[in-house]
Parts: structure tokens; sequence; C-alpha cells
């Protein structure tokens, strides 16, 4: 806190070092970082955080099998080269609920931006010239209706997007927006949405693929597509959930839920159409259900998630599991 001149406030310096030598990848990150935020959390909460650093990320040729088990998914996502960056992170929130912990009325907003610029960079043979300039935005409505017998119906919409801020920048993988997953489209793989506006170049990518006699004319991503590999993300997303909420003892409750979203690589005017004619905004379904317990460090949720209409070609799941804690 920073006491003696206000105990509203509190603040923090951080020295951040990485160093990670794997197989597939050589990575040196020095970081320091400055945040103030509010020491309150209800009903307002707002904070501000600004950091620079420096990173050298080499990597390697990833095989398609460590590819698909998410094998440092989160480093691979960074642009490799070396880069000088600054970063800056302003968050507020607004949390009107009757209960943190065990919600059944009222509504929570948050909103939050990074605005990050790369200062100098090298230039690599697998991204060119590591140049960011860019601010991204997402946000979180969530309202809450209790119902009788102490249940209750949460809607929650998030959303996002990234703006460039010149023309030659380019947002780095772990800038962009991934979906599905525990905590977003439940009956997907984790992070593996395909980006909407990109579909049909993966089907074509597949298809072609899947004509030849031999695995000489499949390009690696083609592979990864088909098996249902990662997503390299997008630039804009939205997000929708409902969820029912049934407690049958004090500790625990039955949920059932509707995801629906989708994700793009360029952004784009969701009341907007396409050249044919056809609506930009393409929502991805999934439906499920699952169990809720209550502990004092959140939500622990196990649900199972069918996904609407599985896109086969790439490799989309007709169901899966999902364990997560913290829930809204």
């Amino acid at each position: 806190r920073l006491y003696p001149l206000t105990n509203e406030l509190r603040a923090g310096i951080d020295l951040i070092h990485e160093r990670a030598l794997r197989p597939s990848y050589d990575l040196t990150k020095f970081s320091a970082q400055a945040s103030v935020d509010l020491t309150r959390r209800r009903p307002v909460t707002a904070g501000i955080a600004y950091e620079v650093g420096y990173q050298d990320l080499r990597v390697q040729v990833q095989s398609i099998e460590d590819t698909l088990s998410g094998l440092d998914q989160r480093v691979r996502r960074s642009p490799p080269g070396t880069m000088l960056f600054g970063s800056l992170r302003p968050v507020a929130l607004l949390d009107l609920r009757d209960d943190p912990a065990r919600p059944r009325s009222g509504i929570l907003l948050q909103l939050g931006g990074d605005y990050q610029r790369s200062f100098s960079g090298s230039e690599t043979k697998e991204a060119g010239t590591v140049h960011v300039n860019l601010f991204k935005v997402q946000g979180l409505v969530a309202a809450y209706l209790p119902l009788p017998s102490l249940a209750s119906i949460v809607f929650s919409a998030r959303a996002g997007r990234v703006f460039q801020l010149d023309d030659a920048s380019l947002t780095p993988g772990d800038r962009r927006f991934y979906l599905g997953g525990a905590t977003s489209l439940r009956g997907f793989h984790e992070d593996g949405l395909q980006p909407q506006d990109l579909i049909d170049q993966s089907h074509a990518l597949v298809r072609a693929c899947e004509a030849t006699l031999s695995d000489l004319a499949c390009t690696a991503k083609a592979q990864l597509l088909a098996a249902g590999g990662t997503s390299d993300g997008g630039d804009q997303f939205i997000a929708l959930t409902t969820e029912l909420r049934v407690p049958f003892t004090q500790s625990f409750e039955l949920a059932v839920f509707w995801d629906a979203g989708n994700l793009w690589r360029t952004p784009v005017n969701f009341f907007g159409r396409d050249e044919n004619g056809r609506r930009l905004l393409v929502l991805r379904h999934a439906v499920g259900g699952g169990l809720r317990w209550l502990t004092p460090i959140g939500r622990m949720s196990i649900d199972l998630g069918v996904n609407v209409a599985p896109d086969q070609l790439l490799g989309e799941p007709a169901y899966a599991p999902y364990f997560s804690i913290g829930t809204i």
C-alpha cells in the first residue's frame, strides 16, 4: 500500500527473468513491471501495469506429434528472434453480484486493454521483421437471474479485438485471441477453434492433402489441420454462454449450458455481409452439462461439451470432457 500517502492504492515493482533451454527452442527474457491498483475489490476496482522487457527466442522445427500434444505451446506463440518491447495494460471491473463466491443475482462487467509496442527487433527467417504496434481490448458482461429453489441462470458475453496502429504491425501469436476449451467453447479442443475467415483456405489445404497418394505433397500445416491441431488464433472474437445451475446440496450444483462464439484472423463487421451476401457473423455452437463444486478457492467445474456441428475435415471432436476452477 502507498502508506502514508493513501490506503486506497497499492503499487508494486516486479523484476522478471526467464531462461529456458529445450530441444525445440531457446528462450531468454528479461523484463521489469510497475503496477498500481485500487486496494478495494468491490463494487469497483481498477488497475494499470507497465512492462518493459527484452526477449530472445530461437525455435527449432517441432514434430507434428509434439504440436498436437500442446508441448511448449505458450512459448512458441511468441515471435521468434529478438525484441525490445513495452506493454501498458489497464483493467477495470464493476462487480454488482450478490455473492462473488456463489452469485445468484446481479451483474459483472470487466474491461481490459493492452497497448504493446516493439522498440526494436531482429529479422528472422520464420517471421520476417519483428514489429509490433497494437492495442488489444476485450470485455466481459455477465448477468445473473435468480430462480426458485436457489437455482440461477447466468448469461455472459465476451468479445475482443486487436487494433493495428500502423500498416507494418503484426499481432504476435501470444497476443492473439484463442477459443475452445473449458473456459470458452466447450465441445472443442483447447484453444483449437480455427479462424472463420480462414476456414475455406484450411479446407482447401486438407482436401489437397487427402487427394494425394502419399504424404509428400502434404504440408505440415495441412496435416495439423486434419488432425485437429492447435489454432494460430485471431485478432477478433465473440463468445456467448447461457448456463442453468441447480443446487442439490450445499456445495454441489448440476449445470446445463449452451456456448456459442467464433474467431476471425482479420476483424470483420458483425452486421456486414461478404461479396456473396452471406453474413460475416457466423457462430459455432456447443451444448452440454456438468457438475459444480463450491470450494474456498472457487467453483470447480467438471463438464461434458458436445459440438453441435463438428467440422470433421478439420478434426474437430464430437464431444470432450473439461475441468476448470474459478468459472464466473
